[in-house]
Order: structure tokens, then C-alpha cells, then sequence
């Protein structure tokens, strides 16, 4: 969410919450966001917007000047939709089971087989998203989108640098162009000092 503010040129004050040790399960928070989860914005007319995907398309559709997706009814904006839906909806959802598979077991015994099958999935999904990228740099060629921030942000978690490269050249590619772009300098470094 923050880099698509930032390639809005969009001023925004950023309230980090410390999610590592359940502050975004606390009483003010959860106040914001009764799902408790991260990110929850709040625009300056007072709305809250949590979901993602809903965060950045609304983020867009109020700054249509930063050109962030293609043209409405366009079919390079289907495929964007497409992409940026299916990260919310196929990627996004395993990290929890990656993170937290205790969630999901009745036993402690079994979280390692949990995670281990979470992880199978995440890769497995994750060559889906390979396939559909083409000469790039971006998803949709030489055309920057918000499905690039999603996709190139989602991609840095929970796979190991040295599997990434070996089984998605694609999308290392476009996360490298994404983190590359001059509104990003600060942002994603901060966010992905790995990579």
C-alpha cells in the first residue's frame, strides 16, 4: 500500500504497527479493523479501508492521473484485475498457513506437515503467476501497473531467494524493475532489505 501511495505522489503518514508482537490485535486497532489484521488506511475524509486489493483499486480509481491500471473495460486492465485477484485470492491466503499453521491443526504435531504442505502450495501457485509473465519487464509488458507492486511485494515472502531465482526468472524480473522505479528508492528497500 505504501508503494502504490508513493507512485500516486499521494501524501500519507504512516502509523507502523507491530504485528510481530500482536499490537494489531489490541483495542485501538482492532477498533480500526475488527478482523485485526494489517493494513487498515484511513483517508483524510475519514473513511477506513482495509483488504488489499480493495486499499490499492480504490487508491487508484481516486488518482486516475497516476495511470496505475489500464483504461476501464480495457483488455490489458482485465488482465491486471486478473493477476491482482488472483494474488489476493490463490497466494495471499497460504501465508497464513505458512506463518501461523498451528491455526489449523488440532495437534502441535502437525504443524510441520501443515507448513510443509503450505509451502508446496505457495511454490506450486507461484509458478502459475511464472507462466503468465512474459518478456516484461512488467505483466503487461512495458506497461507499469499496481499488479506489478502487488505481485513483485507478495513474491518476497516466504520464498527463498535462491528458489526464486532458479524457478521464477520472470518474476524476479519484475520485482527487480518494481523495486527499481525512482518513487520506490526509499520504500522498498526499507520493506525488502533482502531483496
Amino acid at each position: 500500500i505504501e508503494a502504490v501511495m508513493a507512485e500516486l505522489a499521494v501524501p500519507y503518514t504512516l502509523y507502523p504497527v507491530d504485528a510481530a508482537h500482536g499490537a494489531h490485535r489490541e483495542a485501538d486497532y482492532a477498533a480500526l479493523n475488527p478482523h485485526c489484521k494489517l493494513p487498515t488506511v484511513r483517508t483524510p475524509a475519514g473513511e477506513v479501508l482495509t483488504e488489499s486489493v480493495a486499499i490499492i483499486l480504490t487508491l487508484v480509481e481516486r488518482h486516475p492521473e497516476a495511470g496505475l491500471l489500464p483504461a476501464v473495460g480495457s483488455p490489458a486492465r482485465a488482465v491486471a484485475l486478473r493477476w491482482m485477484l488472483f494474488a489476493a485470492t490463490e497466494l495471499y491466503p497460504v501465508v497464513e498457513l505458512l506463518d501461523h499453521p498451528e491455526r489449523f491443526v488440532g495437534s502441535p504435531d502437525a504443524t510441520a506437515d501443515v507448513r510443509a504442505r503450505a509451502q508446496a502450495l505457495w511454490q506450486q501457485r507461484w509458478t502459475v503467476v511464472e507462466g503468465a509473465l512474459g518478456e516484461g519487464p512488467y505483466l503487461l509488458g512495458s506497461d507499469f501497473s499496481a499488479t506489478d507492486i502487488y505481485l513483485a511485494a507478495l513474491s518476497r515472502w516466504d520464498l527463498p531467494a535462491g528458489w526464486r531465482r532458479t524457478h521464477l526468472p520472470r518474476v524476479e524480473r519484475l520485482a527487480s524493475a518494481v523495486a527499481a522505479r525512482p518513487a520506490l528508492a526509499e520504500i522498498w528497500p526499507r520493506n525488502f532489505p533482502a531483496g
